[in-house]
């Protein structure tokens, strides 16, 4: 399990990544880097990595992520979560 402390515009938040928050980090990665060429499947697959950050952001930080830092947010989740792989 790794903790950590991250701030994103000027708002500090504490990451807990554990396997719980890896798989949906994972499963965000795949869903990232599927095909948006399709309309019906660009419909699913924005529903699903939405379902996916909201649960990424549920269980892996605290406090609620403020709307402006989700991005920033994520993309330091991601980060970390390269890294603990390595």
């Amino acid at each position: 399990m790794i903790k950590e402390k991250i701030k994103v515009n000027n708002h500090g938040y504490s990451v807990t990544i554990n396997e719980q928050t890896q798989m949906y980090a994972m499963k965000l990665r795949r869903l990232y880097q599927q095909s948006y060429s399709d309309m019906d499947s660009f419909d699913e697959v924005s529903s699903e990595i939405s379902a996916t950050v909201n649960n990424l952001l549920k269980h892996a930080v605290s406090p609620e992520v403020k709307e402006e830092d989700m991005d920033g947010v994520i993309q330091q989740l991601l980060k970390m979560f390269d890294k603990s792989k390595k």
